[in-house]
């Protein structure tokens, strides 16, 4: 497995007080720790029992307990999933990183003895210090799961636990969800979208294909040849430390989905992807359902061509590009047929 960026260098700039807002409504509890869902706070079943362990793990931590047994006790079989995901070097590896902070909502996205105990199971550094630089696919998957901060958009879990993306790609509910009946979370996820964002790169599509094996028969078996994606290129040229310019590659594909029964709501999957010459390869960042307008405005033609702003987004972290604006090159791309599994 590849070494993390030295974090000692990570520059980011996210202000200290918004910070400690976002960490105290991260942290908020109602009286009972195991009440599930959570009315007041927009919860809804669908959110049980991973909103109630969240709290149930928080309230651990603040008492000066360590959260690992805590979390193997309530979940027993989603901890085992995430210790056995974590055994899978060549499918964590096509994953980068991600910043634990949401700047829409303004707050920590997943509290960090949560996260601390996952990346203990998982196998992975965890932040140190301030810093709150993760691995996207703990952070992404089993990490939001476990994430009570309310966004615009609603809470992070939702993508997983809806059935909303099984739906739109005809998959049986519960194909990319927490409790699969065949393969992980994690495994299920990262063969389903990496198939889809690495239709362009041999070196990480022949890893998708060999882990494959290991996720969920229903994704194995599916028709990606039926898909037609559309990519936003983003290419921009960021300084290293030693003052040498490398080309970063910010992809976000836009998968309609097949099943476009609900035209007033989510309509595409969105999969984010960074190229860093830092890392010699693609990395998977993030993947969410969006609705046409969002896709819409995503596209729009005076967003695209040279001298256009260019930032990381959906909490993607780069080294020198995070936190800052550079302008670069938007392009649209289609039409690149996705191989089978």
């Amino acid at each position: 497995m590849k070494s993390f960026l030295p974090l000692s260098k990570i520059i980011f700039a996210i202000g200290f007080a918004s910070a400690l807002i976002g960490l105290a409504h991260a942290t908020r509890a109602p009286r009972d720790l195991n009440s599930c869902p959570d009315e007041a706070a927009g919860e809804k079943p669908e959110d049980c029992p991973w909103a109630g362990v969240a709290r149930t793990l928080i309230a651990t931590s603040e008492a000066g307990n360590p959260v690992t047994p805590m979390l193997e006790k309530l979940l027993p079989r989603l901890a085992a999933q995430i210790k056995a995901d974590g055994q899978k070097s060549d499918l964590k590896d096509l994953w980068g990183l991600s910043i634990n902070f949401d700047e829409n909502a303004k707050g920590i996205i997943v509290h960090p003895a949560i996260i601390q105990s996952l990346a203990e199971l998982f196998g992975v550094p965890a932040p140190q210090g301030e810093s709150r630089v993760v691995h996207a696919g703990m952070e992404h998957t089993y990490g939001y799961l476990f994430s009570i901060l309310k966004t615009p958009y609603g809470f992070k879990r939702a993508r997983w636990v809806q059935g909303e993306i099984e739906e739109g790609f005809r998959l049986p509910k519960g194909t990319l969800g927490p409790l699969s009946s065949e393969g992980s979370l994690f495994t299920n996820v990262t063969t389903f979208i990496g198939t889809i964002a690495f239709r362009t790169e041999a070196n990480e599509m022949e890893a998708v294909r060999r882990e494959a094996k290991g996720a969920a028969q229903q994704i194995r078996k599916f028709k990606f040849s039926e898909l037609k994606p559309v990519r936003l290129m983003e290419k921009v040229d960021v300084a290293n430390d030693n003052g040498k310019v490398r080309t970063v590659k910010l992809l976000t594909d836009f998968v309609p989905f097949l099943n476009q029964s609900n035209p007033a709501g989510n309509t595409h999957l969105l999969i984010y992807t960074v190229k860093d010459p830092f890392h010699h390869e693609a990395q998977l960042i993030s993947a969410f359902p969006v609705q046409t307008a969002f896709v819409q405005r995503a596209l729009e033609p005076k967003g695209l061509g040279k001298s256009q702003p260019i930032v990381t987004r959906y909490n993607a972290f780069v080294e020198g590009l995070s936190g800052f604006t550079k302008t670069g090159e938007r392009t649209i791309y289609s039409g690149r047929e996705i191989p089978q599994l």
